[in-house]
């Protein structure tokens, strides 16, 4: 997609026909944003009903925004992002927490009043979003989930060494030269590359490569989440090709059984970088089937892929952590909602 506006990714896209194919210009995404929040009238007006109709622009959006003003919550929970470029991830968070809990009510950027305030905005922090989180924070009393000193802790060269050295499998963060790496990009959203090590380029990193195979010669990528020591399996998804990603992806199961090795891993990668929610990537080893973590992020995209909501008759956007749900597949821990509630009801002294 050539010219893939960033804030879209918590919209709908879809298009019918060959409209999306005569829309993917730069022009044709601009379209596409300004007469978005008239896409659920259409949904409407040709037959969908609205509890098929997640997160949307436009009137219906207004409506129950209206109504999740109305409901009383024990909790006031503050999602802090701040002036920053491109997705913007906490208003269909908060929505969400606002559609499914019954203990916390969720506002982005209004931290006065607020019971928790969670930093959630796009890693790494630039100087400008810093400053003004900073500034944000000041006087606030109520407790910070992932506080700024501990909110870009992925991005430093020590991470992984400290993970490492705290009991963590993690990909060798100190590979010899010709050792197969995958060498990462500076960023969240970065390239990766399948090499020998040789020459690393300025902001790049070199991992230790990581056979990940199946015995059905597939890569898999497992996905866990993880609030105030609370992990909950995400999904699984596989591919052919090293780098298991959606451009990649050949299977997709909405969750899985997670070890208790595995669960007491990510709740010790939280202790050690001093984060509160999270989520983190592992495969498991070719061979001995253990963990080994490859990435972790403060900021995950909130929305599952389209290509599930397109599998489930579904408009809008919703949340990846109500997937398993949705396609009816039972959750060996339960639904996440519910442990959300449990979480920040126990943080907020409720």
């Amino acid at each position: 997609m050539a010219y893939w506006v960033w804030s879209e990714q918590v919209r709908d896209t879809r298009l019918p026909g060959r409209w999306a194919e005569r829309l993917d210009t730069r022009a044709g995404w601009r379209l596409r944003r300004w007469f978005s929040p008239l896409q659920p009238l259409a949904w409407l007006a040709s037959g969908t009903p609205p509890r098929r109709i997640g997160y949307a622009p436009g009137p219906l959006l207004a409506l129950r925004r209206r109504r999740h003003a109305r409901q009383a919550r024990p909790v006031r929970l503050c999602l802090l992002e701040g002036p920053a470029d491109g997705p913007r991830f906490s208003p269909v968070t908060a929505y969400w927490i606002n559609e499914r809990s019954r203990a916390v009510h969720a506002v982005v950027d209004e931290p006065a009043g607020a019971d928790v305030v969670w930093v959630h905005t796009q890693d790494p922090v630039p100087p400008s979003v810093r400053a003004w989180l900073q500034d944000a924070l000041r006087g606030v009393r109520a407790p910070v989930l992932n506080p700024l000193e501990h909110y870009d802790a992925y991005h430093r060269d020590d991470t992984f060494r400290r993970l490492r050295d705290a009991g963590v499998s993690v990909p060798d963060p100190d590979p010899s030269p010709g050792d197969l790496v995958v060498l990462k990009g500076p960023g969240q959203a970065s390239a990766k590359q399948l090499t020998r090590l040789g020459v690393v380029p300025p902001g790049w990193r070199a991992f230790g490569y990581v056979d990940a195979r199946g015995p059905d010669g597939l890569h898999r990528r497992y996905r866990a989440f993880c609030l105030l020591g609370t992990v909950h399996a995400g999904d699984v998804v596989s591919s052919s090709r090293w780098e298991v990603g959606l451009g990649s992806l050949e299977g997709h199961a909405p969750t899985y059984a997670l070890t208790q090795e595995e669960e007491h891993a990510v709740q010790r990668i939280g202790e050690v970088l001093g984060l509160g929610w999270f989520c983190v990537d592992f495969v498991r080893r070719a061979g001995d089937g253990r963990a080994v973590f490859t990435d972790v992020n403060v900021y995950p995209t909130p929305v599952v892929a389209e290509h599930v909501d397109a599998a489930l008759g579904a408009r809008g956007r919703w949340h990846f952590l109500d997937t398993a749900e949705r396609m009816g597949v039972p959750e060996p821990q339960g639904p996440f909602w519910p442990r959300l509630d449990a979480a920040l009801t126990r943080l907020a002294g409720r």
